[in-house]
C-alpha cells in the first residue's frame, strides 16, 4: 500500500465567488462576464495537484508544509476543484503524478490546472553561470552528500517546463512555496489587465516564494496569503474574479520592502510565447461539502488499510460522511491494529499507527515450536452468502477476541511429537485401535493397521520420514495427551485453538475465501485440486503434489503463519455445533457434542474445502493421514 499518495475526487459544482448575479453558468461551462458585459467561456472544470513535503529523509524537517498543503486542498475542494493531494511523496510518487497531470488530466483543452508545492527548494549554478532551480521530494539526497543521487531525484525547473509544455489544457498556474531561483522562467513585472477574450489564450504562469530556513530571514506565511488572495483580497480590478497576476501583485504587497524576501519571490511566464498570452482565472464560491477527510500514517509504510464498515477501498485523504468507521491495518509479519474512529464535518482526521513486528513477538519453546503473537480484535466469522463453495453451517456473524494470544507458526512436526512419545511412552489411538484412515488410489477411505503417526500413507516417499514434516494420523485425544505432557514439562498452558481463534489467525485481516485473496495457488498452499468452484483460478494451478510437504516450505499468510489452507486438517478445541445468530465475545463453541471441529483443508482436497470459513467435524478418537494439529497459548513469555 502506498500511503503517501492522496487522491480526492468530488463532484464539481460551478459556483462563483463574490460575483454579480449576471455571471452565468450554462452547459457546465465556467464563464465570466467582463466589465464591458461580454460573456467569456473559460473552462469546463478545474483540477489541482497539491503537494506538501514535511518529513524529509535527508533534508531538515518542514513541519508547516503538510499543514499548508492540507489547508490549500480543503479550500480548493470547497470551491469545486478536483484535487490530488500528495503528502510526503517520494521522487517516484511525485513523478508519477506529474506524468498523470501531463499525459491524462492535462489532455482536456478547456480545463484550468493549478499546481501547488510546499517543501524544500534548491538552486544549482551551472557552468555558464545560469541558475537551475529544483523542488525536493521526500527521499531526495542533499547535493553536498550525494550529488548524483540529488540530480536523479530532484525535480528541476527544466522538468517543470517540459511538463508545462506537454499539458494541453490552455491555462496552467504553478505556485511553489520553496526557496529556489533559476533562469528557465523569465521572471517579469506583473501587469494587470481587464479580463477579455485575450485572457482565454494559452498561458503557463509561475510564482516562486521563499520557504527559507535561515534564521535571519523574515518568515512570511505565503500559503495563507495565497488563500487570502483567493478569498477576494487580490481582486484589484474589482470585477469579482481573481487572476494569477492579481495574486502575484497581492503577494508582493504583503512582502513590502523586505529585500531579502523579495529576492526569494518571483512571478513569470514560460519562455514559449505561444503559451504566455493569457491569464489564469479563479471563479470561486464556497460550497459546503458536509464531509471530513481521513489520513492514516503507518509504520511500516506499506501496510494494508481497510475500512470494514463501508464498501469503497481506503484512499489516503478520502472524503467521508461524518460518523464512525471501523479500521483494520495489517501487514505480513506484523500484528494487526483494529479500532473505531470518528469523522467530523470539514475536519481532517489524522492517525498514526505503528504495527508490532511479529518476528519480535515470537517465542520458541523447548521443543523448537515457534509461536506468533496475535493481537486482540474482531472479525466476521463464517462466509458471506455469495462466497463460492459456501456451506450451510458457515453463517456469518461478528466475533470479538478481547485477548491477544500466541499461535504456533506451523503445524506440530513429527520431530516434536517424537520427543513426546520417547519421553512418555504414549501409544496413539491409531496404534491401539486398528490403524489410521487413509485415502487409497481409487479414492476410497480405508482404515489400515500399518499406518500411524510414524508410518503414514506417504511412506513410499523417502523424505516424509524427516522430522520437519507435520505429524499426522493424530486424534483429538492424542493431541490432548501431547498438550498435557508439554504443559507439565514447560509449566505453561498450551491448548488447541478455539475455532474462532483459528479462523481469525487464518484470515489475517482478510474477508476473501483465502487469506491470499480469491484464488489459491500451489506456491501458497499444499492442496489437492481446484474443484468446481474455483475453475477461474486455473492459471494458478498445475499438477497436485499428492503428498505431504514439510512445514514452512510454502508461503506464510499475511500474519506469518504457514499451512493454514492446506497440508493437514487441524484439530480445534471446540465441540462442533451451529453458530450463534448474533455477535459473540471470545466464543468456545457449544458446551457439549459428539464431534470436534477441524479446520484448514489438506493435501488431498479441493480448493473450496481449504477456505478460511470451511468447517470440518469428526469424533475425537478419529485419526487420518490428513489430520494434524497446532497449539495456542495465552501465557506470555515476556511477562515471565
Amino acid at each position: 500500500m502506498n500511503n503517501k499518495i492522496i487522491v480526492v475526487f468530488c463532484l464539481f459544482f460551478l459556483l462563483i465567488f463574490n460575483v454579480p448575479s449576471s455571471h452565468s453558468i450554462s452547459s457546465n461551462k465556467i464563464k465570466v462576464i467582463s466589465l464591458e458585459g461580454e460573456s467569456i467561456s473559460l473552462y469546463n472544470d478545474y483540477y489541482a495537484v497539491v503537494v506538501g513535503v514535511s518529513n524529509y529523509d535527508h533534508w531538515p524537517l518542514l513541519p508547516q508544509a503538510i499543514d499548508d498543503a492540507k489547508m490549500v486542498s480543503w479550500f480548493l475542494l470547497n470551491r469545486g476543484f478536483k484535487v490530488i493531494l500528495l503528502i510526503d511523496p517520494t521522487y517516484q510518487e511525485l513523478k508519477n503524478n506529474l506524468d498523470l497531470l501531463a499525459l491524462k488530466i492535462g489532455k482536456e483543452p478547456d480545463r484550468g490546472i493549478f499546481l501547488y508545492f510546499s517543501g524544500h527548494g534548491e538552486t544549482q549554478v551551472l557552468a555558464d553561470g545560469s541558475k537551475l532551480g529544483y523542488i525536493i521530494p521526500r527521499d531526495c539526497p542533499v547535493p553536498e552528500d550525494n550529488f548524483l543521487g540529488f540530480t536523479q531525484k530532484a525535480i528541476s525547473t527544466k522538468d517543470i517546463e517540459m511538463y508545462s509544455a506537454k499539458i494541453l489544457s490552455k491555462h496552467v498556474f504553478m505556485f511553489f512555496d520553496a526557496s529556489f531561483t533559476d533562469t528557465i522562467f523569465p521572471f517579469e513585472p506583473v501587469i494587470l489587465k481587464i479580463i477579455d477574450e485575450k485572457n482565454t489564450l494559452p498561458v503557463r504562469q509561475y510564482i516562486i516564494t521563499g520557504r527559507e530556513t535561515k534564521q535571519n530571514l523574515v518568515q512570511y506565511p505565503f500559503s495563507q496569503y495565497l488563500l487570502d488572495a483567493l478569498k477576494g483580497e487580490a481582486d484589484f480590478i474589482h470585477d469579482g474574479y481573481i487572476t494569477a497576476s492579481e495574486i502575484a501583485v497581492y503577494l508582493l504587497s504583503k512582502v513590502g520592502n523586505n529585500l531579502n524576501v523579495k529576492e526569494k519571490f518571483h512571478y513569470g511566464k514560460i519562455k514559449n510565447e505561444a503559451l504566455a498570452e493569457g491569464d489564469f482565472v479563479f471563479v470561486l464560491k464556497k460550497t459546503q461539502l458536509n464531509k471530513g477527510r481521513l489520513f492514516i500514517e503507518t509504520n511500516p509504510k506499506e501496510s494494508e488499510i481497510k475500512i470494514l464498515n463501508i464498501q469503497p477501498p481506503f484512499v489516503q485523504g478520502m472524503l467521508l460522511d461524518p460518523g464512525k468507521y471501523h479500521l483494520l491495518i495489517s501487514k505480513e509479519e506484523y500484528s494487526p491494529w483494529e479500532d473505531w474512529i470518528t469523522i467530523e464535518i470539514e475536519n481532517d482526521k489524522t492517525i498514526c499507527i505503528k504495527l508490532d513486528e511479529i518476528n519480535k513477538k515470537l517465542f520458541t519453546n523447548s521443543l523448537g515450536m515457534q509461536f506468533v503473537l496475535i493481537s486482540s480484535g474482531s472479525f466476521n466469522m463464517g462466509s458471506s452468502l455469495t462466497e463460492k463453495g459456501r456451506e450451510d453451517d458457515e453463517q456469518q456473524h461478528q466475533v470479538f477476541l478481547p485477548k491477544k494470544y500466541y499461535i504456533q507458526k506451523t503445524e506440530v512436526t513429527r520431530g516434536q511429537f517424537r520427543k513426546f512419545i520417547l519421553d512418555s511412552g504414549y501409544v496413539t489411538e491409531a496404534e491401539k485401535n486398528g490403524g489410521c484412515w487413509v485415502n487409497t488410489k481409487d479414492e476410497r477411505w480405508v482404515k489400515k493397521m500399518e499406518y500411524n503417526w510414524y508410518n503414514s500413507a506417504n511412506k513410499d516417499t523417502e523424505s516424509i520420514e524427516s522430522d520437519n514434516y507435520p505429524v499426522n494420523c493424530i486424534s483429538w485425544n492424542d493431541a490432548q495427551e501431547f498438550i498435557n505432557w508439554l504443559n507439565s514439562k514447560e509449566k505453561m498452558n498450551y491448548r488447541l485453538p478455539t475455532e474462532a481463534e483459528w479462523e481469525y489467525a487464518c484470515r489475517a485481516g482478510t474477508d476473501t475465501p483465502f487469506s491470499y485473496g480469491n484464488c489459491l495457488s500451489q506456491n501458497q498452499e499444499n492442496f489437492g485440486h481446484l474443484g468446481p468452484f474455483f475453475l477461474e483460478c486455473q492459471g494458478n494451478f498445475s499438477n497436485p503434489n499428492k503428498m505431504l510437504t514439510s512445514v514452512a516450505s510454502l508461503k506464510p499468510n499475511p500474519w506469518g503463519l504457514f499451512d493454514m489452507h492446506g497440508n493437514l486438517l487441524e484439530w480445534c478445541q471446540d465441540w462442533y455445533g451451529p453458530y450463534p445468530e448474533n455477535s459473540v465475545n471470545d466464543p468456545t463453541g457449544t458446551p457439549r457434542g459428539w464431534e470436534r471441529v477441524l479446520r484448514g483443508g489438506h493435501w488431498l482436497t479441493e480448493a473450496h474445502n481449504c477456505r478460511s470459513a470451511k468447517r470440518w467435524h469428526l469424533g475425537p478418537d478419529y485419526s487420518a493421514d490428513v489430520i494434524g494439529f497446532r497449539l495456542v497459548t495465552r501465557d506470555f513469555k515476556e511477562n515471565k
